[in-house]
């Protein structure tokens, strides 16, 4: 019992700082928005060069909105790739590596590939309800928001 007060205390000690956990974030989405619109962006434009090069005037909208389907279906394949690829090297996404933050394990170890997962597929449950799940973080001892529960893992500074 003794050594898991020390172990919550040191977790809180080294719990990262709510404000740097949610810019990590906010750069992590801004950096997944703007590869989107890059890749979007390129794919149109090879389209209307496409059409251009075959002697259609102007793609209509039909032919935009069915090449728009695919990109949006493969936007959460490419969110839940970003966070767990970047995740499961080192700890870090590029937010957390600029703000000098990781995801560690409960015994303050290494993350395994399997949390991970759990915790990144935990973002999407922490967003539900007006993102309870990560105002948690708000009101727990170690600033851990649902999807930090679910994996059995903490965020701290490097």
């Amino acid at each position: 019992m003794l050594y898991n007060q020390n172990l919550n205390s040191a977790q809180e000690q080294m719990s990262a700082a709510l404000w740097k956990r949610a810019l990590a974030f906010e750069i992590d989405i801004l950096l997944l928005i703007l590869t989107c619109i890059t890749t979007l962006s390129a794919g149109l434009l090879a389209v209307w060069i496409g059409l251009q090069v075959a002697g259609y005037d102007a793609p209509s909208y039909d032919l935009i909105s069915t090449l728009l389907l695919p990109f949006l279906l493969l936007s959460p394949v490419v969110f839940l790739a970003y966070f767990i690829g970047f995740a499961s090297y080192r700890g870090q996404t590029p937010g957390k590596m600029i703000m000098r933050i990781r995801i560690v394990s409960r015994t303050g170890g290494t993350v395994t590939l399997s949390m991970i997962i759990v915790r990144t597929l935990g973002y999407f449950i922490s967003g539900l309800f007006f993102g309870m799940g990560f105002l948690m973080a708000l009101v727990t001892r170690c600033r851990q928001s649902l999807h930090d529960f679910l994996a059995d893992t903490y965020v701290v500074d490097v």
